[in-house]
């Protein structure tokens, strides 16, 4: 916070405790002056402990901070607001009582075409004969399977003929011999399928996760979406790969057909199994528009459920100290209950349309005999039949359930496509294994070093419209540091944003002269690195987060990031941080986010506030160890240690520019933004 939005929290913070005691964590000595007493910590040891005034007059680590306090340009004089006739850039004059946060205007942006779904029938056909030696192996296992089972095709046409020899006084020996033959073989057809077929599903499965979770990594600016939906709808895969299959059965279907009529050499038997098929089909036709809302209500209430998961998981610590536990669990309770009533519906639905064929099938049954009783085919083709339908009963669920769920798949075609962006979700980036894991190394990046950097009347707009900040024209030459600050609201992280490609601009951003027109892939990672204000850490060591899987040196960086004093406490680079760095303080995890920019070796380095939770004697070290390694650095901070080390300090104020210049001649006129 700048120092005026600081002394407003103060006072409201003073109100709220008033006849309560209070303990505060600050790093700015502005907050620690309206303190009654100061304990002051180092290495996790109480070092000094008593009165402010008592501390300040004594040596001691809180007289030292006073010191290098006391030495910052603009310390003289800071005060909460803006000294009267404050000159603004251009000659405006500042309002010393504008409030926090401008009127944020809003843009007409185009609407960016929607990425379309692939048609249903290209991903299915995909998905099935992806793997080929599991999908293909074990679906033709089970086709089979299916015609050599105790009421498949084969074995009911081999009972036809033995039946019909004994009814001929005859001993029907080799019918005999090879039905016993195809009945011990189906077990081991059936065990080929169950061996290969989970393992063409497992992969199929991962596949397309890989391909939605992919989408979010790539070097693309996609929507918004909560990390809980994203998972959720990438788990409901499981329904993409169960409606392929429902196709793989179908074509088992249409194989039995066939082969019941050459077998039985009467197309009459291919017509009435074929013709329970259809029915089974058409009737699930009718019932699958309300499948498919069934369907389409209960993956919603999945997604959100799994974003309020999501939600609630990343804000336990502070869900637990509000003592809002109770009513989050209700909360809870309540979306699950949607989702739960939700499934409930869609599979009564299902269960409601999967019980027609058992219906439609006993009158198949019946046709067949009476067929048989008119004399229209013999008794072997009677038998023939009535045991392929008997055993078709489960394919005739299966060709209803190919139309029923066709909707539901298309609807999560439609859900996942603004994830997985343009990434094919069938398709594997090449080098990919998912049986064994592997995947190849990124690619090397080809940089351009930065010589200047220029920003001319850019605009950061954000995605519903919002204009963050207007009008900037900045240069930035390559080893500089240039800082952004401002009051909050004022526009310093659009800025930012904007210049790292996280959100649109208008305007011209130009890399050694050069127009770049996307910057969300020009400034990738190796051209641009970015430190958010609350930076992201990972479950593993220093060095996990900091490296991230590549082959980089992080001593130096470490150094430079002035964390190498906590890296050797905690035992060196393969101590662990803790879950999702529960063991770091908010200063050692922007140190480790500023080590993990500076181990890219990027040629610009965008760094928003990542100061904010540091000491002053620490501060002062990261900003003078950056000049020192020679970095690019462009950043926001209202701390004065920091503008007071900046080559050019630009202050934001509404949106614009209001001044800029070297923090000693701003000063005199915007100390009140700096404390």
């Amino acid at each position: 916070m700048d120092p005026r939005t600081e002394e407003r929290v103060t006072r409201a913070s003073r109100a709220l405790l008033a006849g309560r005691t209070g303990i505060v964590v600050a790093h700015r000595l502005s907050t620690i002056r309206r303190a009654d007493a100061v304990a002051v910590l180092s290495d996790g040891r109480l070092v000094q402990h008593g009165a402010r005034e008592q501390l300040a007059a004594e040596p001691g680590r809180y007289a030292d901070l006073l010191a290098a306090d006391r030495s910052l340009p603009g310390t003289a004089g800071a005060t909460a607001t803006a000294p009267a006739g404050a000159a603004r850039h251009g000659g405006a004059v500042a309002d010393p009582g504008s409030p926090l946060l401008h009127r944020a205007a809003r843009r007409a942006v185009p609407t960016p075409d929607p990425v379309p779904a692939p048609p249903l029938w290209r991903v299915v056909l995909r998905l099935a004969l992806a793997h080929p030696r599991w999908g293909l192996t074990g679906g033709a296992m089970f086709t089979l399977a299916t015609l050599g089972s105790a009421t498949g095709v084969l074995t009911g046409w081999l009972w036809g003929l033995v039946v019909a020899g004994l009814e001929g006084g005859r001993t029907p020996w080799g019918p005999a011999v090879a039905l016993t033959v195809v009945l011990m073989l189906f077990p081991v057809w059936i065990a080929v399928a169950f061996r290969t077929y989970p393992r063409w599903w497992s992969a199929a499965t991962l596949r397309l996760r890989l391909g939605v979770l992919r989408g979010q990594t790539m070097q693309r600016r996609g929507p918004r979406s909560p990390a809980g939906e994203v998972v959720a709808r990438a788990l409901d895969s499981d329904r993409m790969i169960l409606y392929v299959d429902r196709w793989v059965d179908v074509t088992n279907s249409v194989i039995v057909v066939v082969v019941a009529g050459l077998v039985a050499a009467d197309v009459r038997a291919a017509a009435v199994i074929g013709g329970f098929l259809l029915v089974c089909a058409g009737v699930a036709a009718i019932g699958a528009p309300f499948a498919g809302r069934s369907g389409r209500i209960a993956a919603d209430a999945r997604a959100r459920f799994g974003t309020a998961l999501g939600s609630v998981l990343e804000s336990v610590r502070t869900v637990k100290l509000a003592a809002a536990t109770g009513a989050l669990r209700a909360h809870l309770a309540d979306v699950d209950g949607d989702r739960v009533r939700a499934t409930v519906r869609e599979y009564r639905v299902r269960t409601l349309l999967d019980g027609v064929p058992g219906v439609l099938l006993q009158g198949a049954v019946v046709l067949t005999w009476s067929l048989y009783l008119v004399g229209t085919w013999p008794l072997a083709t009677a038998l023939l039949v009535s045991t392929t339908l008997n055993g078709a009963g489960f394919l005739g669920q299966v060709c209803a359930a190919a139309v029923t769920e066709a909707p539901i798949a298309r609807r999560w075609l439609r859900a996942v496509a603004p994830f997985a962006g343009p990434a094919d979700l069938t398709r594997l980036p090449p080098g990919v294994d998912l049986v064994t894991g592997a995947a190849p190394a990124p690619a090397p990046v080809e940089r351009e070093p930065l010589q200047r950097l220029s920003l001319e009347k850019v605009a950061a707009v954000h995605d519903d419209g919002t204009v963050g900040v207007e009008g900037v024209d900045l240069d930035i030459d390559a080893g500089s540091l240039v800082l952004v600050t401002g009051q909050v609201g004022s526009g310093k992280s659009s800025l930012l944003a904007g210049l790292a490609g996280l959100v649109g601009h208008e305007g011209v951003i130009r890399w050694n002269g050069r127009a770049v027109s996307d910057p969300q892939t020009f400034l990738r990672p190796g051209q641009v690195a970015y430190v958010g204000q609350v930076p992201r850490v990972l479950s593993g060591t220093f060095g996990d987060n900091i490296a991230l899987g590549h082959d980089r040196p992080v001593q130096d960086a470490v150094g430079d990031a002035r964390l190498d004093r906590d890296v050797a406490a905690a035992g060196g680079p393969d101590a662990v941080v803790g879950h999702r760095g529960i063991r770091l303080s908010g200063g050692q995890v922007q140190r480790v986010a500023m080590a993990r920019a500076l181990a890219t070796g990027a040629e610009l380095i965008v760094a928003d506030d990542v100061s904010s939770a540091l000491d002053v004697r620490t501060e002062i070290e990261l900003w003078a160890a950056l000049r020192r390694r020679g970095s690019t650095v462009v950043g926001a901070s209202t701390k004065r240690a920091a503008l007071a080390r900046a080559d050019r300090v630009v202050v934001l104020d509404r949106g614009r520019v209001a001044d800029e210049g070297p923090w000693d001649e701003l000063a005199a006129r915007w100390s009140h933004l700096a404390g």
